[in-house]
């Protein structure tokens, strides 16, 4: 079974990509919040960021 969402370092790996380009694609707005990434933990006041994969795939394909 794959799993939807993954770490930052994991989704940059399959997106070729680093994950300073997949942290600067959030910055920019190309990937939206509860849609291509959401915080691990809510909360946290630095936090750590889990995305989905395909959905981000999806969106850095059309640009």
């Amino acid at each position: 079974m794959k799993k939807d969402w993954l770490s930052t370092e994991q989704t940059a790996a399959a997106l070729g990509l680093t994950p300073r380009q997949l942290l600067a694609l959030r910055a920019q707005g190309t990937l939206k919040p509860k849609v291509h990434y959401r915080k691990k933990n809510p909360i946290s006041h630095r936090p750590t960021y889990i995305w989905h994969s395909d959905r981000c795939a999806e969106a850095i394909a059309v640009e």
